[in-house]
């Protein structure tokens, strides 16, 4: 029997796998419908892919998803994360940085407890998170640090720079700290420290480093993980989405492999 997907967010990477749900995944799954920022911002994809154009959460959850894709941003996730549980909906989370908060992070866990549903973190622009989780099993003093290295405009408006300009012409750190404070500064920016850190020794224990590299068409994303007999190197570079530099389209395909495997007999 097919499963039944809605999806919150009409952006870049809420498209990608509103498509893909009516597209390469349509043998396994139903697109229900897709909820925006406005009741008017879903109308037009929604046409295109003869789903609901939500104009409420209460409208999507009246639908009774199997599961619900968060494409929307960290507000989004904190917003109605619960309330999906609440309804018995399992959530897929793309803004893995709202869970940073250790707080929020243990309330949303609960009411996924209290309801029997699952919160499913994809991998994101990275990958290796299982190796992560394996060396945190091996060794609960292992060490990870996160360096993320962007062009100076995908970083503008972050409120970590206080409205500092970037220079253009040099290289230069903009942040060094934890992983909980890296979220803080750059919420837009290290959902992927922030997916490292959960697979690993937490979001207080994982050192992040955000360097600002003029002329870079990439995001590079390089975790260094070390125990006491593992060592680690993870690097991915990804070409910014176009209409969002801030992300990269590999996070939405992300969530269409998760989407994929939970589908297959066979689980990686």
């Amino acid at each position: 029997m097919k499963k039944r997907v809605s999806v919150i967010g009409c952006g870049a990477l809420g498209s990608i796998i509103a498509q893909s749900l009516t597209g390469m995944l349509r043998e396994q799954y139903i697109l229900l419908g897709i909820l925006g920022a406005t009741p008017q911002e879903p109308i037009k994809p929604a046409e295109e892919l003869g789903c609901k154009a939500y104009g409420s959460l209460e409208a999507l959850l009246a639908d009774t998803p199997d599961y619900v894709v968060e494409a929307a941003g960290s507000d989004a996730v904190r917003q109605y994360g619960a309330r999906i549980l609440a309804a018995g909906s399992n959530l897929i989370l793309l803004s893995v940085g709202a869970l940073a908060d250790e707080t929020f992070r243990h309330s949303l866990g609960q009411a996924a407890e209290k309801c029997d549903c699952k919160i499913y973190l994809p991998s994101g622009a990275i990958g290796g998170l299982d190796v992560l989780r394996a060396m945190r099993l091996m060794d609960k003093d292992m060490k990870i640090r996160v360096e993320n290295r962007k062009a100076p405009h995908s970083l503008e408006g972050a409120p970590g720079l206080a409205g500092k300009q970037l220079s253009i012409e040099r290289e230069e750190l903009v942040f060094s700290g934890s992983a909980l404070e890296a979220i803080r500064s750059f919420p837009k920016n290290v959902n992927v420290a922030v997916a490292a850190a959960l697979s690993g020794v937490g979001p207080e224990n994982t050192t992040v480093e955000i360097v600002s590299v003029p002329g870079l068409e990439e995001n590079s994303h390089c975790i260094y993980g070390q125990n006491k007999s593992v060592r680690v190197t993870l690097e991915t570079s990804s070409l910014p989405d176009p209409s969002n530099p801030r992300s990269s389209t590999l996070a939405a395909w992300s969530v269409v492999s998760l989407l994929q495997n939970l589908a297959s007999p066979f689980q990686f």
